[in-house]
């Protein structure tokens, strides 16, 4: 997994931000520079296709836990669907 997608995760998936700024998260990434959100595309991309980040790794970067890697992927690919995509539904982590 790219460091910089890392990053994101800590900052802006953890479980303080997941539950109450994703709409938020949404609206800075759509106003600011497209190359952010060309970053975020690439980088999500990569995620899926290696799928190389594991249940531990994503908890320890976010304080999110799943019972299954696909759990956690199939929120990841909401997050990205709704972040980068125009999906409308906005994703919720696991309580």
């Amino acid at each position: 997994m790219e460091p910089e997608l890392a990053g994101f995760m800590r900052q802006y998936l953890n479980v303080e931000m997941a539950f109450s700024s994703m709409e938020r998260l949404k609206t800075t990434i759509s106003r600011s520079n497209p190359a952010w959100g060309e970053d975020l595309q690439r980088w999500f991309t990569q995620l899926f296709e290696e799928r190389d980040l594991t249940l531990g790794e994503y908890c320890e970067l976010t304080w999110v836990e799943f019972e299954t890697d696909e759990e956690m992927y199939a929120y990841l690919e909401k997050v990205h669907a709704y972040l980068l995509l125009g999906a409308e539904e906005v994703p919720v982590p696991p309580d």
